[in-house]
């Protein structure tokens, strides 16, 4: 129950937890029950300040005289006495305290358990030990545990004073805790830059003092090249070192009057006011250069490259909103065609703005099941007989139709939605393939990104999902590039491991494009490859026919089949199966196609095996 001193002549004791009256003049005041109201109480025209006391004490008289020591100092008490770790949790719930004094020494709750209790429901409450017998070594003890002062029983006159400090001392510390999140409210917690919120408010005030005086104003917007493979490679760790690197030498570079902002991630924001487009590009070129110098993380020097995209008051807009849509225009720009800085030119807007809309409307699509798949089926060349399917996602976009994935696939990749995509495609793939009736079971193939990999759970789900359908794992396959190691090799292998393990097969997808060798093949846990459309095109003209043959020969010697893609006409299947190569897709054979069609022409062509 919580009390508050009263009446001059009374004095206070404690029975069974709970404050009670008596006449005396031990004490100036008396206990009454009584709820606190804002921050102080009155007695006639008295204001005195109020004080919530959390009380851990099984002492009732020892209680009573810190609550009497303390109204006799003028405060207005409030004050509840707890003995067991149950009634300290129910308090902390209850309400907020001012203060908590705890006795150092019961022997049912001692003063460790009591202090960590405490810490767990309020980590900056004011804390107090009293003790009747402690010593030096457990003063300091004391205060290791977290306590702010110690006072002994016997000297009661320690207990205002050392009171009132640690009520002003949480005070400040408060103060600074809210001008702390204040000051993240609007800086970025990484690098202390302004955020989004802030870098929008002083855009919007400079160009209202642009369009009010008649000059100028600039922003760039800048976004990282290769930022995912710093973090993919070297870690988190890494990749925030770097943005503080940029944000360091962004801040050198450029004026005061400037304004540097991070605005999530690897993309900064400059605002520049009283610059035109040719003081904007030369400030742009200037932050290319200065970041152009090495990078050293951990005692690894990089190199940071970065792309620029400049928009101006009033050639490009007069709105904080307008400036920053087409400085984003220009940012991608410079990014696609690698130029390292562009100016927004209404010219590339159409279809910058395409792709950014298209962003925005990824994740609806997979909300709403707009994302379909093709299959295009594998002959195996020496038994003329279909053994498998690659599933293929297309995107029934519902104002630009069907997109192929060369058209989304990217902006899964950077909007992180690449995982619930494969999650989708692996789960339709599984379920349209399932056995059914006298059907031979085919493997199906699906492509995983780089990025899925980093999935530590992606096993897991996989395995639900061949349960849910009751599928063997053999019945799938996972295609992979050969660049699937570049991004944290250790992660990457780890799932590539647990996924052979289980019985799915391992394709490496487009070999011969990307960094493979003898040594770094033997590392994947794959049973086939797939020879790249661009080898077996040059077929035709015998120009790629010694990179065919000797990959085949080379996946044969490793144990494993090998799969070419992008057999075209009779002359190019026939070659492949002379040169041993075990099976091959391609518009010739089979263009994609949904399920149902592609079983239909399977049984139309006897191509399943069938009695």
């Amino acid at each position: 129950m919580s009390f508050v001193w009263r009446k001059p002549n009374e004095s206070v004791t404690l029975l069974n937890g709970s404050f009670q009256t008596r006449s005396s003049t031990l004490c100036p005041n008396t206990l009454l029950p009584q709820q606190m109201i804002g921050t102080v109480a009155r007695v006639g025209n008295l204001v005195r300040p109020s004080l919530r006391i959390l009380l851990i004490e099984d002492s009732v008289d020892d209680a009573s005289l810190v609550v009497c020591e303390l109204a006799r100092g003028g405060y207005d008490v409030m004050c509840e006495r707890v003995d067991r770790p149950a009634a300290v949790v129910a308090a902390l719930d209850r309400q907020a305290w001012d203060i908590a004094i705890a006795s150092y020494g019961m022997p049912a709750f001692a003063g460790a358990p009591a202090i960590d209790l405490l810490r767990q429901g309020d980590a900056d409450l004011p804390f107090i030990f009293m003790s009747g017998t402690i010593g030096e070594d457990a003063a300091v003890a004391a205060m290791r545990m977290g306590a702010h002062d110690y006072i002994m029983k016997g000297n009661l006159t320690r207990l205002l004073p050392a009171v009132e400090r640690e009520l002003r001392d949480a005070g400040v510390r408060r103060e600074r805790v809210e001008q702390r999140l204040a000051h993240l409210a609007y800086h970025d917690a990484l690098t202390d830059l302004p955020n989004r919120a802030l870098l929008h408010d002083r855009l919007d005030q400079a160009a209202r003092v642009a369009n009010r005086e008649g000059t100028t104003l600039a922003l760039l917007l800048l976004d990282l090249n290769g930022f995912k493979e710093i973090n993919d490679t070297l870690g988190h760790h890494a990749g925030d070192r770097v943005l503080q690197f940029v944000a360091a030498r962004l801040r050198a570079t450029l004026r005061e009057v400037d304004t540097v902002a991070r605005l999530g991630g690897d993309e900064f924001a400059v605002v520049l006011p009283l610059a035109d487009i040719n003081g904007a590009l030369l400030a742009a070129q200037k932050i290319l250069d200065e970041l152009a110098q090495p990078c050293v993380i951990d005692g690894q020097s990089l190199i940071v490259r970065a792309s620029l995209g400049v928009a101006c008051f009033p050639e490009h807009g007069a709105s904080a909103d307008t400036l920053l849509r087409k400085a984003d225009v220009a940012m991608y720009v410079a990014k696609s065609d690698g130029v390292g800085i562009a100016v927004y030119a209404p010219t590339r807007d159409r279809h910058t703005h395409r792709r950014l809309t298209l962003i925005s409307q990824f994740r609806k699509g997979l909300d709403e099941s707009q994302f379909f798949l093709e299959y295009q089926p594998m002959l195996h060349l020496q038994k003329n007989m279909i053994i498998g399917v690659e599933a293929l996602v297309r995107w029934n976009h519902p104002q630009q139709g069907r997109l192929l994935p060369a058209e989304f696939i990217d902006l899964a990749e950077q909007t992180g939605l690449i995982n619930p995509l494969t999650t989708i495609v692996i789960e339709t793939a599984i379920r349209e393939w399932s056995q059914t009736g006298t059907e031979p079971r085919l493997t199906v193939a699906v492509n995983l990104s780089p990025r899925t990999l980093l999935d530590p759970i992606l096993p897991l789900r996989i395995a639900d999902m061949l349960a849910v359908y009751g599928a063997p794992p053999s019945s799938l396959a996972l295609e992979i590039t050969e660049n699937i190691l570049m991004s944290d090799p250790a992660r990457s292998m780890d799932c590539l491991q647990r996924l052979h393990a289980m019985g799915i097969r391992l394709v490496l997808d487009d070999f011969g494009t990307g960094y493979s060798s003898l040594s770094y093949l033997r590392r994947l846990p794959v049973d086939e490859l797939k020879i790249d459309r661009s080898f077996v095109a040059g077929l035709a003209s015998g120009l790629d026919e010694v990179i065919v043959r000797s990959t085949i020969d080379l996946a044969h010697n490793l144990g494993l089949t090998v799969v070419a893609e992008g057999v075209e006409n009779e002359n190019a299947q026939t070659r492949l199966c002379e040169m041993g190569c075990d099976a091959a897709q391609g518009t010739f054979i089979s263009p994609p196609a949904g399920a149902s069609v592609v079983r239909d022409w399977l049984r139309r062509q006897t191509l399943l095996g069938l009695p």
